[in-house]
Protein backbone atom coordinates (compact mmCIF):
# COMPACT_ATOMS: atom_id res chain seq x y z
CA UNK A 1 0.00 0.00 0.00
CA UNK A 2 1.51 3.44 -1.21
CA UNK A 3 1.03 6.84 0.03
CA UNK A 4 -2.06 7.49 -2.87
CA UNK A 5 -2.94 4.46 -2.05
CA UNK A 6 -3.59 4.86 1.89
CA UNK A 7 -4.39 9.35 1.50
CA UNK A 8 -7.84 8.30 0.88
CA UNK A 9 -8.07 7.44 4.28
CA UNK A 10 -5.20 9.37 5.77
CA UNK A 11 -5.79 12.59 8.59
CA UNK A 12 -6.50 15.86 7.18
CA UNK A 13 -3.93 17.27 9.16
CA UNK A 14 -1.38 14.93 7.45
CA UNK A 15 -2.68 15.49 3.98
CA UNK A 16 -2.62 19.11 4.72
CA UNK A 17 1.15 19.29 5.70
CA UNK A 18 2.05 17.20 2.83
CA UNK A 19 0.35 19.95 0.76
CA UNK A 20 2.33 22.54 2.20
CA UNK A 21 5.33 21.43 1.74
CA UNK A 22 4.18 20.29 -2.01
CA UNK A 23 3.23 24.16 -2.86
CA UNK A 24 6.13 25.67 -1.29
CA UNK A 25 8.31 23.06 -3.32
CA UNK A 26 6.70 24.33 -6.40
CA UNK A 27 7.02 27.57 -5.88
CA UNK A 28 10.47 28.06 -4.97
CA UNK A 29 11.24 26.25 -8.10
CA UNK A 30 9.03 28.19 -10.54
CA UNK A 31 10.68 31.29 -8.92
CA UNK A 32 14.04 29.83 -9.83
CA UNK A 33 13.38 28.85 -12.82
CA UNK A 34 11.36 32.22 -13.73
CA UNK A 35 14.58 34.20 -12.67
CA UNK A 36 16.54 32.00 -15.33
CA UNK A 37 14.62 33.09 -17.84
CA UNK A 38 14.93 36.78 -16.88
CA UNK A 39 18.70 36.63 -16.89
CA UNK A 40 18.43 35.39 -20.42
CA UNK A 41 17.21 38.84 -21.20
CA UNK A 42 20.40 40.58 -19.50
CA UNK A 43 22.43 41.82 -21.98
CA UNK A 44 25.31 39.37 -20.94
CA UNK A 45 27.70 37.46 -23.18
CA UNK A 46 26.69 33.72 -23.36
CA UNK A 47 29.04 31.40 -23.20
CA UNK A 48 29.05 27.70 -23.25
CA UNK A 49 29.91 27.35 -20.22
CA UNK A 50 27.20 30.15 -18.87
CA UNK A 51 24.46 27.90 -20.53
CA UNK A 52 26.14 24.44 -19.29
CA UNK A 53 25.24 26.20 -16.01
CA UNK A 54 22.54 28.05 -16.46
CA UNK A 55 20.99 24.33 -17.40
CA UNK A 56 22.60 22.81 -13.92
CA UNK A 57 20.19 25.63 -11.89
CA UNK A 58 17.18 24.81 -13.93
CA UNK A 59 17.63 20.68 -13.23
CA UNK A 60 17.78 21.73 -9.83
CA UNK A 61 14.80 23.95 -10.05
CA UNK A 62 13.07 22.05 -11.82
CA UNK A 63 13.65 18.53 -9.30
CA UNK A 64 12.32 21.08 -6.79
CA UNK A 65 8.65 21.67 -8.81
CA UNK A 66 8.84 17.43 -9.47
CA UNK A 67 9.28 17.03 -5.69
CA UNK A 68 6.16 19.44 -5.19
CA UNK A 69 4.03 17.48 -7.67
CA UNK A 70 5.11 14.33 -5.91
CA UNK A 71 3.88 15.83 -3.24
CA UNK A 72 0.53 17.56 -4.65
CA UNK A 73 -0.33 14.09 -5.85
CA UNK A 74 0.12 12.19 -2.84
CA UNK A 75 2.86 10.05 -4.26
CA UNK A 76 4.54 7.46 -2.29
CA UNK A 77 7.93 8.49 -2.82
CA UNK A 78 7.04 12.21 -2.52
CA UNK A 79 8.58 12.62 0.88
CA UNK A 80 11.88 10.81 0.22
CA UNK A 81 12.32 13.29 -2.93
CA UNK A 82 11.03 16.00 -0.63
CA UNK A 83 13.78 15.27 2.03
CA UNK A 84 16.35 14.65 -0.89
CA UNK A 85 15.66 17.94 -2.08
CA UNK A 86 16.19 20.02 1.00
CA UNK A 87 19.16 18.38 1.86
CA UNK A 88 20.55 19.92 -1.01
CA UNK A 89 19.42 23.25 0.25
CA UNK A 90 20.80 22.64 3.83
CA UNK A 91 24.38 23.35 3.50
CA UNK A 92 26.22 25.81 1.10
CA UNK A 93 29.86 25.97 1.02
CA UNK A 94 32.56 28.20 -1.41
CA UNK A 95 36.62 26.22 -1.20
CA UNK A 96 39.63 26.40 -3.57
CA UNK A 97 37.73 27.65 -6.40
CA UNK A 98 34.65 25.56 -6.02
CA UNK A 99 31.07 27.16 -4.71
CA UNK A 100 27.68 25.47 -4.59
CA UNK A 101 24.86 27.18 -2.68
CA UNK A 102 20.92 26.13 -3.81
CA UNK A 103 17.76 27.12 -2.26
CA UNK A 104 14.80 26.92 -4.26
CA UNK A 105 12.44 29.08 -1.45
CA UNK A 106 13.46 30.81 1.48
CA UNK A 107 16.65 30.60 3.32
CA UNK A 108 17.51 32.07 6.74
CA UNK A 109 21.47 31.11 6.85
CA UNK A 110 24.23 30.83 9.16
CA UNK A 111 27.93 30.51 8.06
CA UNK A 112 31.18 31.34 8.24
CA UNK A 113 33.40 33.58 5.93
CA UNK A 114 36.78 32.50 6.38
CA UNK A 115 38.04 34.43 3.50
CA UNK A 116 40.06 37.17 5.04
CA UNK A 117 39.39 36.27 8.92
CA UNK A 118 36.51 34.94 10.67
CA UNK A 119 33.23 36.32 10.20
CA UNK A 120 29.90 35.08 11.46
CA UNK A 121 27.09 35.81 8.65
CA UNK A 122 23.54 36.02 8.57
CA UNK A 123 21.62 36.18 5.54
CA UNK A 124 18.17 35.74 4.26
CA UNK A 125 16.06 36.08 1.26
CA UNK A 126 14.36 34.31 -1.40
CA UNK A 127 16.21 32.09 -3.86
CA UNK A 128 19.84 30.99 -4.03
CA UNK A 129 22.05 29.40 -6.69
CA UNK A 130 25.77 29.74 -6.68
CA UNK A 131 27.85 27.47 -8.46
CA UNK A 132 31.61 28.29 -8.91
CA UNK A 133 34.17 25.96 -10.55
CA UNK A 134 37.61 27.36 -10.60
CA UNK A 135 36.81 30.54 -9.53
CA UNK A 136 37.20 32.70 -6.49
CA UNK A 137 40.04 30.66 -4.95
CA UNK A 138 40.34 33.03 -2.00
CA UNK A 139 36.91 32.83 -1.39
CA UNK A 140 36.29 30.09 1.91
CA UNK A 141 33.11 30.18 3.38
CA UNK A 142 30.19 28.10 4.61
CA UNK A 143 26.85 28.30 5.48
CA UNK A 144 23.97 26.80 7.02
CA UNK A 145 20.45 26.94 5.89
CA UNK A 146 18.11 27.12 8.78
CA UNK A 147 14.77 26.77 6.65
CA UNK A 148 15.91 23.78 4.89
CA UNK A 149 17.21 22.59 8.40
CA UNK A 150 13.26 23.22 9.64
CA UNK A 151 11.98 21.83 6.73
CA UNK A 152 13.60 18.30 7.10
CA UNK A 153 12.48 17.75 10.29
CA UNK A 154 8.66 18.48 9.50
CA UNK A 155 8.76 16.55 6.46
CA UNK A 156 10.17 13.29 8.45
CA UNK A 157 8.05 13.65 11.32
CA UNK A 158 5.75 13.66 8.31
CA UNK A 159 7.14 10.50 7.18
CA UNK A 160 6.89 9.03 10.82
CA UNK A 161 3.24 10.17 10.45
CA UNK A 162 2.45 8.55 7.59
CA UNK A 163 3.91 4.97 8.06
CA UNK A 164 1.98 5.15 11.64
CA UNK A 165 -1.34 6.01 9.50
CA UNK A 166 -0.48 2.96 6.95
CA UNK A 167 0.21 0.61 9.49
CA UNK A 168 -2.74 1.57 11.43
CA UNK A 169 -4.72 1.61 7.98
CA UNK A 170 -3.76 -2.06 7.51
CA UNK A 171 -4.26 -3.11 11.17
CA UNK A 172 -7.43 -1.99 10.78
CA UNK A 173 -8.28 -3.55 6.79
CA UNK A 174 -7.32 -7.19 8.65
CA UNK A 175 -10.44 -9.26 8.74
CA UNK A 176 -12.25 -6.95 6.20
CA UNK A 177 -10.72 -8.64 3.10
CA UNK A 178 -12.88 -10.67 1.29
CA UNK A 179 -11.32 -14.54 0.71
CA UNK A 180 -13.28 -16.44 -1.81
Amino acid sequence: MDLNTISKRMTTKTKSDILKIGWYQVFGGCIGVLNILYSFFNPVQFLALNILIYFFMFLFFAYSIFCGILCLKHKANALKHSLINQFLQLIGFAVFGFAFIYVAGFYLSIGLDLSNSIDVKIDFGILKFDFNINRQYDRTEMSFNLVAFALIYWIDRLVRRTKTEKTNIEIASIGTKDFA
